[in-house]
């Protein structure tokens, strides 16, 4: 389902899920009585194609619920303009080993 200008990345029969460049994103969930739930999500640091949940935002540190339709495209737009510290992927370090080391 759509949310003002934001088009999902995937759908399924209750849930959208969408993606934004700064490697946030957020799963919308259609509960009872027509509100919704929302969930932070972030890109996966060392499987990029993998989004996890996550809790450490300013946002929100636990899962948006009882939402209406204006609420989900507000809180869709803060995650939208979070800062992007995704370009922490890019450094590592190889270790004495020769393992990669990913920096936090």
């Amino acid at each position: 389902m759509k949310f003002g200008k934001f088009t999902p990345w995937n759908e399924w029969a209750k849930a959208s899920e969408f993606h934004f460049g700064n490697g946030y994103g957020g799963v919308v969930i259609r509960g009872p009585q027509g509100l919704y739930e929302l969930e932070v999500i972030k890109r996966n640091r060392l499987y990029p194609r993998y989004w996890d949940i996550t809790f450490d935002t300013p946002i929100t540190s636990d899962v948006l619920g009882n939402l209406e339709y204006n609420d989900v495209v507000k809180a869709l737009e803060d995650i939208s303009r979070l800062a992007d510290d995704y370009d922490l992927l890019h450094e590592s370090f190889v270790d004495h080993d020769g393992n990669v080391v990913f920096v936090d």
